[in-house]
């Protein structure tokens, strides 16, 4: 089993992790470290003047309300919040020119500022707002030159080592931005490869082992897959703190939660709101309404903040709904942009191997049936052709016990050729369900025909629908398990009970021994079965069996799991 990389738990790594999701929080505390070297700044400026104390007041009040609003406008849901991000970083960036063409003692700080600008902006219009803002760069550092910058002669020394203590404040910030957008780059590519190692190694449904790994990934309170194969009907599988179980949808939730248009784009969805943050072809931000979607979420998954997007890989295709904080911050689409490639060249791959598997056992059991048809096959039918001779050489003589066997024995051979004949028939894939009590049934025939003994199934009175492998599986079950108890135990009767519970088959076997059973080691107690077939079977599919010693027979009971992960889903 894959062991993905976890959230880690320390409030150190959430914070580190955070700086890197997005600008809001580094440039947040950039924006107050800066704020405070401006007001010491302007506090030296206008000291030694009482006129303008007032003035420089109201410039410190502006400056500190221009702060919180900034902090502020971050937790704005949509369409307001959006509005406003863009007037933000228009007077952001003009702010920060204005004070590196004027002020020299806070260029440095305010040029330090001008990097999360930058990083917003490319987040909020795309990377061509980089360019803009270079150029704008040049323009304030070419405009230095046309006059006197304020504050020429008025250095303090106090204030300007202050300064640099905050410069240095926010360069850390900056740096370790930097080493967090590493670290989760390196993060999703580390997911991404271990994910297609995992190819077909991951003994679960598909849609079950997909919620796991992306909410191990991002921490997510919850994860949901709502998916289809071509035409089908639709599935949701959730995962959430009460763990992973499947989810019953009405046709208007899977409209509601699967139609959006465009259909392959991330989004940003919250409860509070009824609109979307996704992006637009050219990268460019944008909200969509949509009242509907956000009422699906809400009943079906309860009030927060999460991401989503689209899954298509072969003929599967669906989308994933996962809630985590992340606020409405465009990075949020990156991320999940990035994790939809990665989990859908997972599924190409996996879909591949499935197709590859499914080809190499064909021609296996293609090459098989060949081989088989020219010697066992050819062989049971020249020992039926014997035994049909030596009935017509036993009529004549008139030996009627000796005729009955042979005839038993000649319905045996031909029920293994039929047997052998539609295991190794590749081109008839039969039902997709079938019912297991009619197969069980005929199996206890062959069985009683097979070893010469009774062999019955105990009444059940409704039908028992499976998975065609499913049936296959308890029916070589059975078989080795009876085959045990005739050879170790001298078995005459076997009486086979079958029940469904949940998502589990058990089968009970009780042999009733012949006239002079084998004698068996005296233990009380229930322990595994020793078979090791059998356990090794049952190993490979998640079952489990056990042999409990009664007081004049014995008991097999197993158990094995209703649905066999065979198939792609």
């Amino acid at each position: 089993m894959l062991n993905m990389p976890k959230a880690s738990s320390t409030a150190m790594d959430r914070l580190v992790l955070w700086l890197g999701r997005s600008p809001t929080l580094g440039f947040a505390i950039s924006r107050v470290a800066f704020a405070v070297a401006a007001t010491w700044q302007i506090t030296a400026m206008f000291d030694p003047e009482p006129d303008f104390m007032h003035s420089a007041m109201l410039i410190q009040s502006g400056l500190w309300l221009w702060t919180a609003l900034g902090v502020a406008q971050h937790v704005l849901s949509p369409p307001l919040g959006l509005l406003l991000r863009p007037l933000t970083l228009i007077v952001d960036a003009i702010i920060f020119l204005t004070v590196i063409a004027l002020c020299q003692p806070l260029q440095i700080p305010a040029l330090a500022c001008l990097f999360f600008v930058a990083w917003s902006a490319s987040e909020r219009f795309g990377r061509g707002s980089i360019i803009v803002l270079a150029l704008c760069l040049v323009l304030a550092f070419l405009a230095r030159g046309s006059y006197e910058p304020w504050a020429a002669e008025r250095h303090v020394a106090e204030v300007d080592r202050a300064i640099d203590g905050i410069t240095v404040i926010i360069g850390c910030t900056i740096a370790a931005s930097m080493l967090s957008m590493s670290i989760l780059e390196r993060r999703l590519i580390n997911w991404s490869e271990r994910l297609q190692a995992v190819g077909l190694s991951f003994q679960k449904s598909l849609p079950r082992f997909v919620v796991e790994q992306i909410s191990e990934l991002m921490a997510a309170r919850y994860c949901a897959f709502i998916w289809q194969i071509g035409d089908g009907a639709s599935h949701c599988e959730l995962a959430n703190a009460d763990g992973v179980h499947t989810v019953s949808l009405t046709q208007q939730q899977v409209e509601a939660l699967t139609r959006i248009s465009p259909t392959d784009a991330p989004f940003v969805y919250a409860g509070q709101s009824s609109r979307l943050l996704m992006r637009n072809r050219l990268g460019i931000t944008r909200t969509e309404k949509a009242a509907h979607l956000t009422e699906a979420l809400s009943s079906l998954l309860g009030p927060g903040q999460g991401v989503s997007f689209h899954v298509q890989a072969g003929e599967l295709r669906g989308r994933l709904y996962v809630g985590a904080r992340h606020g409405w911050s465009p990075a949020a689409l990156l991320r999940a942009l990035r994790i939809q490639e990665g989990l859908e060249l997972f599924l190409e791959r996996h879909f591949f191997l499935i197709a590859w598997r499914d080809r190499t056992f064909a021609e296996a059991r293609l090459a098989l049936s060949r081989d088989l048809h020219d010697s066992v096959l050819q062989t049971l039918a020249a020992l039926r052709v014997r035994l049909v001779t030596a009935q017509h050489g036993l009529a004549a003589i008139n030996a009627p016990h000796q005729l009955a066997e042979l005839l038993a024995m000649e319905e045996l051979v031909t029920a293994e050729q039929a047997h052998l004949r539609r295991l190794l028939n590749v081109t008839d894939t039969g039902p997709d369900d079938v019912d297991l009590v009619h197969d069980v049934e005929a199996c206890c025939r062959f069985i009683a025909l097979q070893w010469g003994i009774e062999c019955r199934l105990n009444p059940i009175d409704h039908p028992m629908m499976v998975t065609s492998e499913t049936a296959a599986e308890v029916e070589f079950l059975l078989r080795e398990a009876a085959a045990n108890a005739v050879k170790h135990a001298a078995a005459k009767h076997i009486t086979v009970s079958l029940a469904k519970a949940d998502d589990e088959i058990l089968i009970a076997l009780k042999d009733n021994p012949g006239a002079q059973p084998i004698e068996q080691q005296s233990y009380t107690g229930d322990f595994e079965l020793q078979s090791q077939s059998i356990m090794k079977r049952l190993g490979k599919i998640g079952g489990t069996a056990y042999f409990h010693n009664l007081s004049m027979n014995s008991l097999i009971s197993i158990r094995l799991p209703s649905s066999l992960p065979r198939s792609p889903i």
